[in-house]
């Protein structure tokens, strides 16, 4: 059952559960007692507000964050997709960076990326700190053993296994998942290509192919259990997205987290996070996928994986609370060193 939260802890604003949001809320709950609250909660509440997903609910976080800050009161808003607020020329984007600019003079609002400004310093303009993506750092250590033992269970076949995971759409970059196997005679020697969630209608055409080419497609929702088991599955993870899908990705956050590589777009968000966090991973163009995959993979290491994780966790607990105002955890709750 997920929990429900403290009274006394801070309350979350959020437009909806689906997707990824989910998965935050069920961290921000489990670290802080967060619970998911009302607008009218949002606007009078003593406790620190977080907005889940500033992109959803611009006006109204920046109104909701001015009218707390004259009453004293913390607000913080998470940025999961700012390249484009940061660097886009669209007139949208321009006075909405002038905007999260001139908030971060507030002392009560912090407004914070899920991706390092390391990444892409221009974030540094739009926000005052940043976090890891949850979804970097947030499986816990039953569902790392769960996946250890399916993968210790797994019958190695003659070929390695490539996984798209999630839904399927061109966001996902499946039109060239499903392209590339069926046009590279090597890549279907080499590799058992699987696509585990939901496809989009309108890119049926694409799977109908992929399948008869020999790809496996899983097309339907899928339950975090199974999500688990196509990441035991997998030697590599498909993380490979166009430039209108370029911002953090959950799927690449889960396979960093259990130390198996990522297939990424050359240059792209996820490229530069692999590169800035050591994260195992292929670096690819879109005509250049068969070529690097020919090679040998990075290999998977869930140790490694671990510890990434455990860092990306302590410098992100620490900045939320930083930008909540919450005490730190009592010595008795700390874990112990590695």
């Amino acid at each position: 059952m997920r929990p429900r939260g403290r009274v006394d802890g801070p309350l979350v604003y959020s437009g909806g559960e689906a997707g990824r949001r989910a998965c935050y809320l069920r961290v921000l709950e489990r670290l802080f007692g967060a619970r998911r609250a009302s607008l009218r909660e949002v606007i009078f509440s003593r406790a620190p507000v977080l907005f889940l997903m500033v992109e959803e609910a611009f006006l109204l976080y920046v109104a909701v964050g001015l009218l707390r800050a004259l009453l004293g009161r913390r607000t913080a808003g998470l940025l999961l997709r700012p390249m484009p607020l940061s660097a886009s020329a669209r007139c949208s984007c321009r006075w909405k960076r002038s905007i999260l600019g001139w908030l971060k003079r507030f002392r009560s609002i912090h407004t914070l990326t899920i991706l390092p400004f390391s990444v892409f310093p221009a974030f540094s303009t739009i926000a005052k700190g940043w976090i890891y993506d949850f979804q970097l750092w947030d499986l816990t250590d039953e569902e790392r053993e769960a996946v250890e033992l399916l993968r210790s269970e797994r019958q190695p076949g003659e070929r390695l296994v490539l996984t798209a995971i999630g839904t399927q759409n061109r966001r996902k970059g499946f039109d060239l998942f499903t392209d590339s196997y069926v046009r590279s005679t090597a890549l279907r020697e080499r590799f058992q290509f699987i696509s585990c969630g939901r496809i989009e209608p309108r890119i049926d055409a694409y799977a109908a192919v992929f399948r008869e080419a020999g790809g496996v497609c899983v097309n339907r929702s899928v339950t975090d259990a199974e999500l688990l088991g196509a990441y035991a599955a997998s030697d590599a993870v498909w993380c490979f997205y166009p430039p209108f899908g370029d911002h953090a990705s959950g799927v690449l956050g889960r396979a960093a987290q259990l130390g198996i590589p990522a297939v990424v777009r050359y240059g792209s968000v996820a490229h530069r996070l692999c590169i800035v966090e050591n994260i195992p991973h292929v670096a690819a163009t879109p005509d250049g996928i068969a070529e690097q995959l020919a090679g040998p993979l990075p290999p998977r290491d869930e140790a490694r994986g671990r510890i990434a994780a455990s860092r990306f966790a302590g410098q992100s607990e620490a900045t939320l609370r930083t930008a909540l105002g919450l005490a730190g955890p009592a010595a008795s709750d700390r874990a112990p060193p590695p």
